[in-house]
């Protein structure tokens, strides 16, 4: 059976087994507990090995192996709970390649193990201690000179500080308001009087004739008033 379809088995199994979800919770828990009480050993095992530094009198050895030992057999209980999760699941572990198989497989699927003969709890779930390998978490080595420098105290960054700022269009100046010229009324110049020549005014029989008669008529005129004044 591949591996999508035993997943698609367990999720069946598990919507009508509520004991089983149980269980494996109960055993999740476990875990969990386990691996806080190994945290707090390694802890305890640091300080006792800088009080050995410290003091070259003091013999730790015995506290140390003491809590080493609390930590393989916390290991071991932790390798069986994770096995009895798989068996609650319908699943056993090759010891061989590591792969689950479901409970009722005789040989396993991968490598082609023999499993044994009985399918009891007790003899599935069991680890050997003799091969069982722990997976010791790996240790960050620091330099010398970054484990003798002192500590910086970091400060967390202030995210309004840091918020990038938008940049605002330059404001242009208002133009200069130029007052409305005002109009200057031109200086008046005092009007010069204009003489106007008046032409002189002849009396022609008692008729004004004005100088802008033809000077011919004029002429004409005169030449019959002296016509009649001599026939008279």
């Amino acid at each position: 059976m591949s591996d999508r379809g035993m997943r698609r088995t367990e999720k069946m199994a598990a919507l009508f087994e509520p004991k089983k979800n149980n269980s494996i919770a109960i055993l999740q828990k476990s875990i969990e507990e386990k691996d806080g009480r190994i945290r707090f050993l390694y802890d305890e095992i640091g300080k006792l090995y800088f009080r050995q530094y410290r003091d070259m009198n003091a013999d730790v050895s015995r506290e140390i192996n003491t809590r080493c030992e609390f930590i393989t057999n916390l290991y071991i209980d932790i390798e069986n709970c994770r096995l009895r999760i798989l068996y609650e699941k319908g699943y056993k572990e090759c010891k061989n390649c590591k792969r689950p198989n479901l409970l009722e497989h005789a040989y396993c699927c991968a490598c082609g193990s023999k499993f044994p003969d009985s399918n009891d709890v007790n003899i599935v779930t069991a680890v050997d201690p003799e091969k069982f390998v722990i997976k010791i978490p790996e240790v960050t080595m620091i330099p010398m000179a970054e484990a003798s420098a002192p500590v910086a105290q970091t400060v967390a960054p202030d995210p309004v500080a840091q918020a990038p700022v938008a940049e605002t269009a330059p404001v242009a100046a208002p133009a200069p308001v130029e007052a409305a010229a005002t109009p200057v009324a031109a200086p008046v110049e005092a009007a010069v009087p204009v003489e106007v020549p008046v032409a002189p005014v002849e009396v022609v029989t008692g008729e004004v004739i004005s100088a802008d008669v033809v000077p011919a008529e004029v002429a004409s005129a005169r030449a019959v008033e002296e016509t009649e004044a001599a026939a008279e």
